[in-house]
Formats: C-alpha cells, sequence, structure tokens
C-alpha cells in the first residue's frame, strides 16, 4: 500500500521525527515527575529543578529529542516534522501508566485516540503546497514572533495551580514551541544559503534559541500545576497548530487548500481528544495493584478501597 504523498516524499525526515518523539515523551515523563514534587501554589523555580537528577536526565532526553527535530526539519517541512512529534503523547502516556502501576481508564483512551488520530489525518491531509516555505523570514517578522511566545508563555505562567494553569500552561508552551520550530527551520535554510557566518549573523538562529528555552520554561511550569494528562494533551496539540501559521507568517510555508475539508475536522477531533483527557484529572482509578494496609476498620486507601 503507498504511503500518503505527504509522508512518502518526506521519509527520512518522517522518521527522524518519530524517533524525537520518542525521547520528548521520556522527557515530559522525567520532567513532570520532578516539576511536581518541587512546586507550590505559583509554581516552580528553576534553581530547584536543576538540583534534582530526575530533572537533568528528563532534560538530557529533551535536548537529544531537540537535536533530532533539527535533522528532521532539515528533511521534511514544518507541517509534517511538528504532527509526528505528536505521536509521543501516546507514548508519554503510556510511560506514565506504567511508573504509576496504574491502567489508562476508558477516557484516556478515547481522548488518546481522538488526539493521535485526529492529528494523524491532519499530517495525511495537510500537505505543504508546492513552491512554498523557501523564503527567508524579515527580522521584524522574527522579533514578533518572539514577543508572541514570550508574552503567552509570561500571561499563563500567572494562573495558578489546577487543571486551568496545567492546560494554559500547556497551551502556551506548545505554542511557543511550535514557533521555535519554524523559526530552527529557517535558520537551516539560511545555513544551506549563506553557511555558518550568515547564520550566525541572522536573527532566527537567536529567536530561535530564546523562542526554545522559553517554551522549556513554559513546560514545566505546566508540569508543576497539575496531572500530565492536563498539561501535555495541550503542548502536543498546540505544537503543530501553532507551527503551520507560523510558518505562513515567517518562511510562506502554506497547506495545500484544497485539503482543507480534511485537516481542518481533523484539527477539531483532535481537539475534542484533548479535553477529554483533560477531565481525567489526577489519581489512579484503575490501579494494577491494590496494596492493602492495616489500619482502622472503616479506613480506606487512596483508591477507595476499604483497608
Amino acid at each position: 500500500m503507498p504511503l500518503p504523498a505527504g509522508i512518502a516524499a518526506f521519509l527520512p525526515g518522517t522518521a527522524v521525527a518519530a524517533a524525537a518523539a520518542v525521547l520528548f515523551a521520556v522527557g515530559s515523563v522525567l520532567q513532570h515527575e520532578a516539576a511536581a514534587s518541587s512546586a507550590h501554589e505559583r509554581g516552580v523555580e528553576l534553581r530547584v529543578l536543576v538540583t534534582r537528577p530526575k530533572w537533568m536526565l528528563g532534560q538530557g532526553a529533551t535536548v537529544l529529542g531537540t537535536l533530532l527535530q533539527v535533522v528532521a526539519l532539515a528533511l521534511a517541512p514544518v507541517a509534517i516534522v511538528q504532527p509526528v512529534l505528536a505521536g509521543g503523547l501516546v507514548v508519554a502516556l503510556a510511560i506514565r501508566s506504567v511508573r504509576d502501576r496504574c491502567l489508562p481508564s476508558r477516557l484516556d483512551g478515547i481522548g488518546a485516540v481522538l488526539t493521535c488520530g485526529g492529528l494523524a489525518v491532519f499530517l495525511v491531509a495537510a500537505r505543504p503546497a508546492t513552491g512554498t516555505g523557501d523564503q527567508l523570514p524579515p527580522w521584524y517578522a522574527v522579533v514578533a514572533a518572539v514577543l508572541v511566545a514570550v508574552g503567552f508563555v509570561a500571561v499563563c505562567s500567572r494562573i495558578r495551580r489546577g487543571p486551568g494553569g496545567a492546560l494554559a500552561c500547556g497551551a502556551a508552551a506548545g505554542v511557543a514551541a511550535g514557533i521555535a520550530a519554524v523559526l530552527i527551520s529557517a535558520a537551516v535554510k539560511t545555513f544551506g544559503e549563506g553557511g555558518l557566518p550568515h547564520t550566525l549573523g541572522g536573527s532566527a538562529l537567536w529567536a530561535a534559541l530564546v523562542v526554545a528555552v522559553v517554551a522549556q520554561l513554559g513546560s514545566q511550569q505546566a508540569y508543576a500545576r497539575g496531572a500530565l494528562s492536563w498539561s501535555m494533551p495541550a503542548l502536543v496539540l498546540l505544537d503543530p497548530l501553532a507551527a503551520v501559521p507560523a510558518a505562513r507568517f515567517l518562511t510562506g510555508e502554506r497547506l495545500e487548500p484544497g485539503h482543507a475539508f480534511v485537516w481542518v475536522p481533523a484539527a477539531a477531533v483532535a481537539v475534542v481528544g484533548v479535553i477529554l483527557l483533560a477531565r481525567t484529572g489526577e489519581g489512579c482509578r484503575r490501579p494494577v495493584f491494590r496494596r492493602r494496609v492495616r489500619g482502622k476498620p472503616g479506613e480506606h486507601d487512596r483508591t477507595g478501597a476499604e483497608l
């Protein structure tokens, strides 16, 4: 069975992006565990996180994933790479379930299927239009993109702990990550046209570094505000959805308009999946093992079972 044209034309980049998605998933789970244990009402402080070995290990996985993302963006357009990275959502939730010794709920499963299924259809249908995406962004467009990313993360980081804060910070981090991906792609194009001196003297590379750091800070604030099922789906969804208009604005890359009747409903399905995942909340409802601890008659454990 032949692969869809959007994937088959960029198979190496798609494969590298899939590997990056797995690394991002591992990094997200480890960083979430470290951030959640270090959080206070207003979020988390970076100087506390850097002392946690688990957080540093998660950062290492994220850095490796970012390097693979850069390679993928050199081999495939943003509209292909960023949706593939969304596959890390299923991997992250699976790792989370194993580490918590907790089976996913039915709502988790439906939400994950809708989110990843919608994004998969989006990936197949949202093909970059021929002859677009080759222009280098002007400096003022780069500055505007940086201001949008920084402002969004700064505003959402003011929200307190809970589902709203986790969703908002996850969405802000996703928007920043999508913009960072486009800026990385622009920096790669600059390197291909003018070499290292031109790249170092341009604005895209430095803007990409700034926005990537801001996206990381936003994700840590999201992880500190609640369950991974609140923050990561929003981050994963907003990343490709923000990258597509950012690529249109910065590099001129646009999608084939004739396929909008497919990829627009697919994006809507993915949004519904995120909403379902966010409603699952914190805590384990289906533990793999029920630990029986002696207690007074009538007392209950965390799962609701009588001791």
